[in-house]
């Protein structure tokens, strides 16, 4: 017979406040591999609910039992044995079709060859009738791509393409015509067949056609089993109950209309037969066929270490493709430095070493920070498409946060640093920083920094808070927030003592502020001509130190002598930038945590 699904005597419910609804009420069924199970009922009957505890992804009451071929299976076994397939299609929209499930392949087989993912793709592609899209994008926002039922197929062909032994599917012929869906549901049926995958699927109003392909039908009605058979049988059970099924009529319309009592009439009665008509049939089953089968092993494989290598290596090429695609999230995300460059090197172009100009330097170094770190949010969408594309695979058990953080950190750091050499090179020389390679080189590092610090609190904040709007606004408020702690509008030393000893110095801006300022201002000298007195001396913006006076007189100022004014003489250069690791390496480590959680 082969491998055998059971699901015994789930449950579920949920509390609200004092009130408990029980969402499934003691279901139980067995499929048999090659064999398709359909799951009906009208809405709010308890489908959705009963494939997500059938997969692990909700926890059924104390009682219920879910096994293959007798062993009973786990959260992890589960993931290890099986696939999910959404209601929602969560795709990158810049890949093609046969790359989408192209990388779901790979992600699941690392030790197959190119050419064994290509025909497995070109198998699934077939199958689900993709030929004609299979070199088309998903889409996007700005650029048109397949149908919305051409996505349901591809989304599909996802699941199927990764060898699962049991295939869960959550309205697959959503979106497609009668003849489309029909279509569809034949093409996992002969995969299922030809692979031995158990099928259970969520459907909506099939039509006659696309039901006869499945070998069983569950009708649910208030969380409970009203029907589980065949077609046949449905028409049998109907006319045996009272409510004999009208020529010509679809079987599961007949009983979805028994059942559903959304719009005011009583169904008590006819639900409470159906009720006890299959409670019948199921009590005289057991006594057929017996308790269980006798549990078997379930062979599961620790995936080595070079399988976790190889899963970055084609997150990190799947990214690379989303990067260089993706003008909507990348291009216009580099065009935005391209102009804040632009727009201060045209500003505070050639500022000379006069003290007067001393605090519009401050302002390069400030804004240089602040204003990058605030757009930093424009890559909250794209991060927010990655994270529900990785949790779609990682419930389905491709891979877990850490080879997405790997890939994601790997791909990204490249990107920002290009993006932060487009602001230096064109800022640096043209506001007239320090002079020197060097000075330059070490700008754009800690340049760097400040900004990869400030995209991961922003994925932190949108790993925290998945929705684009809320994560925007928040991601907005916390950079304002540090700019306001930061010491550049009050000098750190004039804020409130509450202020200075907690958020001053948990505040990354704060940093990287300071650190660009040291690397500009040590080892420059300026000249004291805001301020000449009748008597031909001095009076300088910042006071010069005993040092500077001996060494060049009253009309000079030493860039060492402003920064220990400002109290930013403290903390060596290379402190400042061990920091600003640090703080990234504890965003990136809530990162991971937050991922983990989300199941």
């Amino acid at each position: 017979m082969g491998s055998v699904a059971t699901f015994d005597n789930l449950s579920f419910e949920v509390k609200n406040k004092n009130v408990t609804a029980r969402l499934v009420d003691n279901v139980s069924v067995k499929v048999a591999q090659g064999q398709m199970l359909a799951i009906l009922g009208p809405s709010g009957a308890g489908k959705s609910t009963l494939l997500d505890i059938m997969s692990f992804r909700k926890k059924a009451m104390e009682g219920g039992s879910i096994r293959l071929n007798g062993t009973p299976l786990t959260a992890t076994t589960m993931s290890e044995v099986s696939s999910f397939v959404e209601q929602d299609d969560q795709h990158y929209g810049v890949l093609t079709v046969r790359e989408t499930i192209g990388f779901a392949s790979r992600l699941t087989n690392t030790g197959q060859t190119r050419a064994e993912t290509r025909q497995r793709v070109d198998d699934i592609v077939h199958a689900l009738g993709l030929q004609s899209c299979a070199n088309l994008k998903i889409g996007t926002p700005i650029q048109r791509g397949i149908s919305g039922g051409q996505k349901r197929r591809v989304t599909v062909g996802t699941g199927l393409v990764t060898y699962p032994r049991i295939l869960f599917l959550d309205e697959p012929t959503s979106g497609l015509d009668s003849a489309s869906a029909r279509e569809v549901v034949a093409s996992i049926r002969r995969i299922a067949q030809a692979e031995g995958i158990i099928v259970i699927a969520t459907i909506h109003s099939p039509s006659v056609d696309t039901l006869q392909l499945f070998d069983q039908m569950m009708v649910l009605a208030k969380g409970r089993t009203a029907f589980r058979g065949t077609m046949a049988e449905a028409a049998a059970r109907c006319t045996d109950i009272g409510y004999p099924m009208p020529p010509f009529q679809n079987p599961a319309d007949h009983l979805l209309d028994l059942v559903a009592s959304d719009f005011g009439a009583d169904k008590t009665p006819v639900i409470e037969a159906l009720y006890t008509a299959q409670m019948e049939v199921e009590a005289t089953d057991r006594a057929v066929q017996g308790e269980d089968d006798k549990p078997q092993h379930i062979k599961t494989q620790k995936k080595p270490l070079t399988h976790d290598i190889a899963v970055v290596g084609v997150l990190c090429e799947r990214t690379v493709l989303n990067y260089s695609r993706n003008l909507l999230a990348y291009g216009v995300r580099m065009g935005m430095y391209l102009g804040m460059g632009l727009m201060l090197a045209t500003i505070w172009i050639r500022l000379g070493n006069s003290d007067g100009k001393i605090n519009d330097r401050l302002s390069v170094h400030f804004f240089s920070v602040a204003f990058l770190a605030f757009m930093s949010v424009a890559g909250i969408p794209a991060f927010l498409e990655e994270r529900s594309v990785f949790i779609r695979e990682r419930r389905n058990g491709l891979y877990g946060p850490t080879a997405f953080l790997i890939s994601n950190t790997l791909i990204s750091l490249p990107f920002l640093f290009a993006c932060t050499l487009v602001f230096s090179v064109i800022t640096y020389w043209a506001v007239g920083l320090h002079p020197g390679a060097g000075h330059f080189f070490r700008f754009l590092s800690f340049l760097f920094l400040a900004i990869i610090v400030a995209d991961g609190q922003a994925q932190l904040i949108a790993g925290a808070v998945p929705i684009f709007i809320a994560a925007l606004a928040l991601s907005a408020f916390v950079n304002g927030f540090w700019m306001c702690v930061q010491g550049y509008f009050i000098r750190a030393r004039s804020l409130p003592r509450f202020w200075y000893y907690s958020f001053h110095w948990a505040d990354y801006q704060t940093y990287a502020f300071e650190i660009l300022a040291k690397n500009d201002f040590m080892g420059e000298v300026f000249n004291c001509n805001t301020g000449v007195l009748p008597d031909g001396s001095c009076q300088c913006t910042f006071p010069p130190s005993a040092a500077t006076l001996a060494k060049y007189g009253q009309c000079k100022v030493s860039g060492e002598d402003v920064l220990q004014y400002l109290g930013y003489a403290g903390i060596p250069v290379g402190g400042y930038a061990g920091i600003l690791v640090g703080i990234f390496v504890v965003y990136r480590i809530l990162l991971w945590v937050l991922l983990k959680l989300r199941r």
